[in-house]
C-alpha cells in the first residue's frame, strides 16, 4: 500500500492523479475523491440509485492498482456501494455507483465521497488498456 508521500510522488511525475489533484485530500494511506458530477442530480431520494463522476483524473501506471471504499460518514447515512479493483494502467474519470436506503441527502460538487488507496503490483502482462480497457481515457460521466 502506498502511503502519502509516494502518493506524492507518483502525482509530482503526473501518475495516479494526472488533473486536479488537490493536497486537502491526501490521507496517510490514500485520497478522497470529490465529485464532478451526479445522476440524476445532486439531491437524492431514498430508495435511488445514483452515480458520481469523480473530479479527479487517474493515471495509473501499470504496477499500479487502486481499491476503492465508500467515505464512512456516508455509510452511517444508509448510502451503499459495492467497489471493485481499480485496473492497473487505467486512465480517465471513474462513474461511481451508489445507493441511498437512508433519508433524502443532498451532495456539492467537490464533495469528498470515496477514498481510493493504491497498491503497487509486480507490472502485470497485460494492462487494462490491453486486456479490455472498456473505460480507457473516460471522461466525466460514463453510463455505457
Amino acid at each position: 500500500m502506498l502511503n502519502d508521500i509516494e502518493i506524492k510522488s507518483y502525482v509530482e511525475k503526473k501518475q495516479i492523479i494526472s488533473e486536479n489533484y488537490d493536497e486537502l485530500s491526501l490521507t496517510p494511506n490514500g485520497y478522497d475523491l470529490r465529485i464532478e458530477d451526479i445522476k440524476p442530480g445532486n439531491k437524492i431520494m431514498s430508495n435511488h440509485v445514483f452515480f458520481v463522476s469523480t473530479y479527479e483524473k487517474l493515471n495509473l501506471p501499470d504496477n499500479i492498482t487502486g481499491s476503492l471504499f465508500i467515505k464512512s460518514r456516508y455509510s452511517r447515512k444508509g448510502i451503499f456501494s459495492s467497489f471493485g479493483f481499480v485496473d492497473a494502467g487505467f486512465k480517465g474519470n471513474l462513474t461511481l455507483t451508489f445507493y441511498n436506503a437512508g433519508d433524502d441527502i443532498a451532495f456539492k460538487k467537490y464533495e469528498k465521497i470515496a477514498q481510493i488507496v493504491f497498491y503497487q503490483i509486480n507490472t502485470p502482462e497485460k494492462n487494462y488498456e490491453n486486456r479490455s480497457g472498456n473505460y480507457q481515457n473516460s471522461s466525466g460521466m460514463n453510463l455505457k
